[in-house]
């Protein structure tokens, strides 16, 4: 079977994806405070999407629901905490996972961090679940909402974390894939891309972050952003598309 594509994103019009999208490169730290030794931050440069990636990042015929990225916007009656946490009741998995809720500073390059070690692991793969390679392949989603005030960014690394084994690693079907994975990649002078998508209050995304190196980011916005997240298994187009 080929692989899930990478990062592919649901869109309708490549304009508008264009718009709330840019592309740039990645950089490691080593001994910086506040991150773990070794994180991959985003390099900074940001640059436009050319007019031919969107095209490269549409869903194809072997894009699985699981390894879908999607971007919606809230419906206007959801008002409160608990309007939303009964929507999201109402999406599909019967035992959605709530995860910790966020409130973060702007400024910040990524806004994830350790709760054992208060350190930043930088862009990183969430297998909280410990799934193995092949179970990587029906992931659960996760489902975060920006609730304001101000905008915040998803940040993608566009290669899955399932194809960076099979670089690293001689026996890739026994991995349990981690972001060390995503770091012996990189050591091996591997290059990858990430994408930086503007996210607005009231707005919210579903994405693989089992297969993506992910994180987030408040970094050129004035305003503090919340966010509300849950993991679950949920089909394709809960919502209207976004873009």
């Amino acid at each position: 079977m080929p692989d899930l594509h990478p990062a592919a994103i649901a869109h309708r019009d490549p304009a508008a994806l264009l718009d709330r999208c840019e592309i740039g490169g990645v950089r490691r730290v080593h001994g910086e405070p506040g991150y773990e030794s070794g994180a991959v931050l985003p390099a900074g440069d940001w640059a436009p999407l050319s007019d031919d990636l969107p095209m490269r990042y549409a869903p194809n015929i072997f894009t699985q629901d699981s390894g879908l990225v999607e971007f919606f916007r809230l419906p206007a009656v959801v008002t409160n905490p608990s309007a939303l946490a009964a929507l999201v009741g109402e999406l599909g998995d019967p035992a959605p996972v709530p995860l910790a809720a966020t409130y973060d500073p702007p400024g910040e390059p990524v806004t994830h961090f350790l709760p054992e070690s208060g350190l930043r692991p930088g862009l990183h793969v969430d297998n909280r679940q410990n799934l193995s390679f092949a179970d990587c392949r029906d992931a659960p989603r996760r489902f975060c909402v920006n609730l304001g005030p101000g905008s915040r960014h998803l940040l993608l690394v566009t290669t899955a974390i399932t194809s960076m084994c099979k670089v690293v690693h001689e026996r890739f079907e026994a991995r349990r894939p981690q972001t060390g994975d995503f770091w012996s990649y990189l050591a091996a002078r591997r290059q990858v891309s990430v994408l930086r998508i503007r996210v607005d209050p009231g707005e919210g995304w579903f994405a693989p972050t089992v297969l993506l190196p992910y994180d987030e980011s408040t970094e050129d916005e004035e305003l503090p952003s919340a966010t509300a997240s849950w993991l679950g298994r949920w089909g394709r187009g809960c919502f209207g598309p976004l873009i």
